[in-house]
């Protein structure tokens, strides 16, 4: 089959590239935490993150995720297990799985993240995955 629109067919299931505008997707609310929603694709997610002046997230850790934290605007402190790491633009942290990270804005302006995390995939699951991919369903 042509792919000349950018998407990928195999089976029923049709894959397509994204593009985001993220300038135009970009808010931050006055919740503790603001994450805007990218993608996700089986196991693969992104998200972008906002923390406005003064707003934190508590320190936690994810079982089976590890993530990728990219600073595109703003400064502020991610705390990894018992490391405080100021991150401003440019700064790319990874966390694995189980690792106890948390976040802080205290600078002065608004905080943007890039949040990519890959869910950790066990056998039953990619069993579960590859039958609903043969029978052309989506899989999360």
């Amino acid at each position: 089959m042509p792919a000349n629109d950018g998407g990928v067919t195999k089976g029923r299931l049709k894959r397509r590239a994204q593009v985001f505008n993220l300038e135009a997707m970009l808010r931050c609310d006055e919740t503790p935490l603001t994450n805007i929603p990218l993608f996700q694709e089986e196991e693969f997610s992104g998200c972008l993150l906002c923390f406005l002046p003064g707003q934190a997230l508590r320190r936690h850790h994810h079982d089976h995720e590890h993530e990728v934290f990219d600073v595109l605007r703003g400064s502020g402190t991610i705390f990894v297990g018992a490391e405080a790491i100021h991150a401003g633009p440019g700064t790319s942290v990874f966390v694995p799985a189980h690792v106890e990270h948390g976040f802080e804005n205290n600078g002065e302006e608004p905080w943007i993240l890039r949040a990519t995390i890959h869910e950790r995939t066990y056998l039953r699951r990619a069993l579960w995955r590859a039958l609903l991919k043969r029978l052309g369903k989506v899989a999360f």
